[in-house]
């Protein structure tokens, strides 16, 4: 029976946390330059007889219902769990050689 290595388990956490954190952020970096590279067609919209949008809708609406946070929280931990199971392992297969 193993016991659980608290510093271990606090790293997995974090380094979990900021992978999540990370890939949030450059998805936010790659809409920033998507938006500043986008250049509207403006030649062909004067021949449309339909008047232009007042409104600008931007990403979509996200719903948090039950099913999607139980599995956003579910893959938080497999996340940290494999990340966990993975530096343990390299810990015991150090301490052997």
């Amino acid at each position: 029976m193993t016991i659980m290595n608290k510093r271990l388990a606090l790293e997995s956490f974090l380094v979990t946390l900021l992978f999540i954190i990370g890939f949030v952020a450059w998805n936010v970096v790659q809409g920033m330059i998507m938006t500043m590279n986008y250049v509207p067609d403006l030649t062909n919209t004067a021949s449309s007889v339909t008047p232009l949008q007042s409104k600008i809708a931007f990403g979509s609406r996200v719903q948090w219902d039950t099913t999607s946070m139980i599995m956003a929280v579910s893959g938080f931990i497999l996340l940290a769990a494999a990340y966990y199971g993975l530096r343990s392992g390299m810990q015991r297969w150090t301490q052997r050689s």
